[in-house]
């Protein structure tokens, strides 16, 4: 369990099957802050099951999450974290480019994605947007999310059947929600406390039947729920 000194930092826990990317990473967070809070690395994993095991033994605030694995996937993992009794928010951190593990790992409930390759540029503006409930997608990743997105749309059979009916105010809540808005930023644009943000926000989850945020932008695209 994390101590209380620990728990003022902000904690993540490391997974990827490269022990050298993992040093590596460690290293650069041990230098680095976010928003004045120091990092601390709560934890190293190389397979699917010790990450969840440490996921749910130490709630980290964030987790990092490599698409190859030993013995399963990222995709594997988010879908299990999802499931689990962890809130731990999680990135992947990948050298695959592809449209298709982009558009899954977002689809499973990434809250971002970023490129190996531009760790050192996009890393701490990564975390930074993450931890204050905001879906962090650069240009370059975006662009591939949202390309397989409309291809996976174009070959799905129109849907028939009775729209999602949200309250005006649930439609104001989702709006913001896929402008990349933080719950504190939605608050201040509607004028309602954060409390009550969440709260819409649990009962749009319901009607759209997600888990997550950004399975949430996903559907308001998807349902044309949101106009921009």
């Amino acid at each position: 369990m994390l101590t209380q000194v620990e728990q003022t930092k902000l904690s993540i826990l490391l997974v990827d099957d490269d022990r050298q990317f993992r040093s590596g990473i460690r290293t650069f967070l041990s230098c680095s802050q976010i928003q004045d809070r120091a990092i601390n690395v709560i934890g190293e994993a190389d397979c699917p099951a010790l990450a969840l095991s440490l996921a749910e033994q130490n709630t980290p605030d964030l987790i990092l999450i490599d698409m190859e694995l030993i013995g399963g996937d990222g995709l594997s993992l988010l879908q299990q974290l999802q499931n689990s009794n962890t809130s731990s928010k999680t990135l992947v951190v990948s050298g695959h480019q592809e449209d298709y593990w982009i558009y899954q790992a977002m689809q499973s409930g990434a809250d971002g994605y970023v490129f190996k390759s531009q760790v050192s540029q996009q890393l701490l503006d990564a975390i930074a947007s993450i931890v204050q409930d905001q879906i962090y997608l650069p240009p370059e990743v975006a662009t591939g999310f949202f390309r397989r997105f409309q291809k996976t749309q174009a070959s799905l059979p129109s849907q028939i059947g009775q729209p999602c009916k949200l309250s005006e105010r649930e439609s104001d809540v989702l709006y913001w929600l896929v402008q990349g808005a933080s719950n504190d930023e939605v608050a201040k644009q509607l004028y309602i406390s954060v409390a009550t943000v969440k709260a819409h926000l649990t009962n749009v989850f319901l009607k759209l039947q997600v888990t997550s945020r950004t399975q949430a932008i996903v559907a308001a695209i998807k349902m044309n729920l949101v106009q921009s």
